[in-house]
């Protein structure tokens, strides 16, 4: 008998529409890694905040802003607990993970870097964690020097070690990539060398957050990029880890109110801690979201949540290789985490989209933001279907079915969709 998703589902009244044809449909939600529903729970925690203490923070004695400036420290230092940071003062509050990734780019390393020092980038990142150290390059004049994934989407370790043997000063990492649903194989290695020849790292950690436990202090990388909106937070609030060793070279991006301590006319002083990283006014409401998304996710376990979007995603791509016609990016030999992206004999990943939300699967068509990785496993943009601790088995169920339906049909009828077609009939009313 199947399990239960370790997150009650019932909690997400989104999951009781039906869409698609008619709007007959019931909802099949598998775009989490885009961003995760919200779930009843934390939109209440936000009605409560804007019903009783809407103010804002570090500015006013009147009890509302008390009220809220201690709502929002109290939100740093649940990340911190959650993410195994000992000291809160070095979770600096962002707008999410993008702006988290340029905050270690334009915050310490252009200017803790020098013309010419190598940074290497791997080619299973997102965007956000590539256009920065390109900006960088043209700013401060690094190099950015590639570490290549082959056609199955491993890293290519023996290049990486070439990359190692030039003395890498900063090493951008992806912690689970959005698009291949494996962990990197060479990932741990590659950080470890990272270590030996003294290069910062810098991780991004959006799409492994909320997904299974980690502990920041322990892994010894340098800053560490995510986003609360992966994780049932709202959008527009993320957060940026940093090592002791990193924050204590960073240096103000962005000027303005709440990041000084003094501001004259020879110049300004900004404030200590990681207020000199939070000018203007922050993301309040999402801040308290995210506690109770964090409360929420350590209640349920990440290590049940982990293993229930393991198998999952491993279900899906297993079931959707045997599809005639449908090819899952990314080697089949390790598992998938979280989710599964793949492409279809004859039809373009958008029109693969749009069939597949006629029946109700809503799931991302694209290039996912990871153009390089992409180019890199021959494929321009791909569908890609993902997991969270509320998915469920009849969700894997209805994509394979709609999946294979469409294949069939790309194929001129002659391919068999039998057993998939079974599985929609069950799903479907």
């Amino acid at each position: 008998m199947p399990s239960l998703p370790p997150i009650d589902r019932a909690g997400f009244p989104i999951l009781e529409r039906r869409i698609g044809k008619g709007e007959g449909r019931p909802l099949v939600y598998l775009d989490s890694a885009a961003t995760a529903l919200v779930p009843e729970r934390v939109v209440r925690a936000v009605e409560r905040f804007y019903a009783t203490s809407c103010a804002n923070i570090h500015r006013g004695a009147h009890a509302l802003a008390e009220e809220a400036t201690d709502a929002y420290e109290c939100a740093r230092e649940d990340v911190a607990r959650f993410f195994g940071v000992q000291d809160a003062g070095r979770v600096v509050l962002t707008h999410g993970a993008t702006e988290s990734m340029h905050l270690a780019a334009f915050g310490w390393a252009e200017h803790a870097l020098a013309p010419g020092d190598v940074v290497a980038v791997a080619e299973d990142n997102h965007h956000a964690n590539v256009v920065c150290w390109h900006q960088l390059a043209r700013r401060r004049g690094v190099e950015v020097a590639w570490i290549p994934v082959d056609g199955q989407g491993r890293l290519d370790y023996a290049a990486w070690c070439a990359v190692a043997e030039r003395g890498p000063k900063l090493v951008a990492l992806a912690h689970q990539s959005n698009v291949l649903g494996f962990r990197q194989p060479a990932l741990a290695r590659i950080m470890d060398d990272a270590r030996g020849v003294g290069a910062c790292i810098v991780l991004d950690g959006a799409q492994a957050a909320g997904h299974e436990p980690f502990a920041f202090d322990e892994a010894r990388v340098d800053f560490y990029a995510l986003s609360a909106h992966k994780m049932m937070g709202l959008t527009g609030i993320g957060a940026l880890l940093c090592s002791e060793c990193a924050f204590a070279r960073m240096e103000p991006v962005v000027g303005g109110g709440g990041m000084v301590e003094r501001v004259d006319r020879e110049g300004f002083v900004p404030a200590p801690g990681p207020a000199a990283y939070e000018a203007g006014t922050p993301a309040i409401a999402a801040a308290v979201a995210w506690r109770e998304a964090l409360a929420l996710l350590g209640e349920a376990g990440l290590d049940r949540i982990a293993a229930h979007t393991r198998a999952l995603a491993t279900r899906a791509a297993q079931e959707l290789r045997d599809v005639p016609g449908v090819t899952v990016l990314g080697d089949a030999s390790l598992p998938c985490e979280s989710l599964a992206s793949f492409v279809v004999d004859g039809v373009h990943p958008h029109d693969v989209g749009r069939l597949l939300d006629a029946e109700g699967v809503a799931a991302r068509a694209g290039h996912h933001c990871a153009q390089p990785l992409h180019r890199a496993l021959g494929a321009a943009a791909s569908v890609r279907a993902s997991f969270a601790g509320y998915s469920c088995e009849e969700d894997v169920d209805a994509l394979v079915a709609a999946v294979a339906l469409m294949a069939d049909a790309a194929g001129g009828g002659k391919r068999t969709g039998t057993r998939a077609m079974a599985r929609q009939e069950r799903t479907q009313p």
